[in-house]
């Protein structure tokens, strides 16, 4: 079975349908809290295998009982240049990850949120299934060549927006407007606001980086 990590970034705790989606991923190998996502995966009840971060934000006693827990700590200088979540995706590849499932409950700072994204498309992550649970959204990240499939139900919307210069020759099946081997430039708007005519879409690209968007009908 392939490797899975969960990875609970910081900021605000994201909303119960999001932790029970969260809760309901199998086969999990390893899970991470990335600084003060540790709060969340407290609420969850689950165990924490590794913690990361500078600490500037996480509750010392919820640190304390995590530690007391055989959660192991991996702490930076507040003087880094990366971000917590960054910090915490590598340290999933460097553990052999096939898959990555970010579980995040957006808002906050804006630098943050597009922080989040950004740090999906690290280089060093091209091998790796990225995914995101953006409390109503389920976010993926594609560094072509790559192809990723997802059950939705119809009427549910689905985005694109191009990571890189442009994304080359992507696919789609399952959209109300489909793409054939089609570009899309990171400027362009023409992948926003689709919508899914079946109970599973496909999305595949062949060169570049491109940001998937699965918004479920009746979310919030």
């Amino acid at each position: 079975m392939p490797n899975t990590s969960l990875i609970f970034s910081g900021g605000p705790i994201p909303n119960d349908a999001t932790l029970e989606l969260a809760r309901a991923i199998k086969n999990v190998d390893l899970v991470i809290a990335a600084d003060s996502g540790l709060h969340t995966v407290q609420k969850l009840d689950m165990h924490v295998d590794f913690v990361i971060g500078d600490f500037d934000s996480v509750d010392a006693s919820a640190l304390a009982r995590a530690t007391s827990a055989h959660t192991q700590a991996i702490r930076h200088s507040t003087d880094k240049d990366f971000t917590d979540l960054e910090s915490a995706l590598l340290f999933a590849a460097d553990k052999k990850s096939d898959r990555i499932v970010i579980v995040t409950g957006g808002g906050g700072r804006l630098d943050h949120q597009l922080g989040v994204v950004a740090a999906m498309f690290n280089p060093k992550l091209r091998e790796i299934k990225v995914e995101a649970l953006w409390n109503s959204a389920h976010l993926f990240a594609l560094q072509g060549p790559t192809t990723c499939a997802f059950a939705t139900q119809i009427g549910d919307g689905v985005a694109l927006q191009s990571f890189s210069n442009k994304s080359e020759k992507i696919s789609t099946t399952g959209l109300r407007w489909q793409l054939d081997k089609e570009s899309l430039a990171n400027f362009e708007t023409r992948g926003v606001s689709n919508i899914a005519i079946e109970n599973k879409v496909l999305v595949s690209i062949e060169l570049g980086q491109l940001l998937v968007i699965h918004e479920s009908k009746g979310k919030s």
